[in-house]
């Protein structure tokens, strides 16, 4: 069963995920994590987003449920040609929307595939906020969210991540980020 196509202009086509795309998301995934995430300061090297570890069972598993599309989450993937160059997934919660990823390849970064991804995001979730959370070091994504209305959320804090691949003490600072709906 092929899946509508929902944006093609600039040779760019949007359309909802399928589990057939596990290996092309896993891919633009790993990669952007490389280009956007590795700071050898806070001990996030290369090797921490290989591709050994994008594709352990754990990971894989995860980054599968992403892909899911259905009443309660959506997930679009945006296409030149056959190369997959961005993607978002979105879940509902009880009292709000969660971005469980939203990537945009490095070299297709500033094309407005990101905003197109974000206004079908806006779409769905019409009615209730969206939280995020994201890698306190990525400054430039920060940014780039708020530019788009996302605030940072002071009241849920911050935490550390440690994906289980990476080397023992390894942990990254991330923080909420959160989009209000205006009433």
């Amino acid at each position: 069963m092929t899946k509508a196509i929902l944006f093609d202009a600039d040779k760019v086509q949007i359309r909802h995920a399928r589990k057939s795309d596990l290996p092309k998301y896993t891919k633009l995934l790993q990669k952007t994590y490389q280009d956007a995430y590795t700071d050898e300061e806070i001990g996030l090297t290369k090797e921490c987003f290989s591709e050994k570890v994008f594709n352990s069972l754990n990971n894989q598993k995860y980054l599968a449920s992403n892909l899911l599309v259905n009443n309660k989450q959506k997930c679009w993937l945006a296409f030149i040609g056959s190369k997959l160059v961005g993607s978002v997934s979105i879940i509902e919660r009880k009292k709000d929307y969660e971005l469980r990823g939203f990537y945009v390849g490095t070299k297709e970064q500033g094309k407005g595939i990101g905003k197109k991804l974000l206004e079908l995001v806006l779409s769905f979730a019409k009615g209730k906020d969206i939280t995020c959370d994201i890698y306190a070091h990525n400054v430039k994504t920060i940014e780039i969210y708020k530019k788009w209305g996302f605030e940072v959320d002071t009241k849920r804090g911050a935490f550390y991540r440690h994906w289980p691949e990476w080397p023992k003490g390894v942990k990254v600072k991330c923080i909420y980020m959160r989009y209000k709906v205006k009433q």
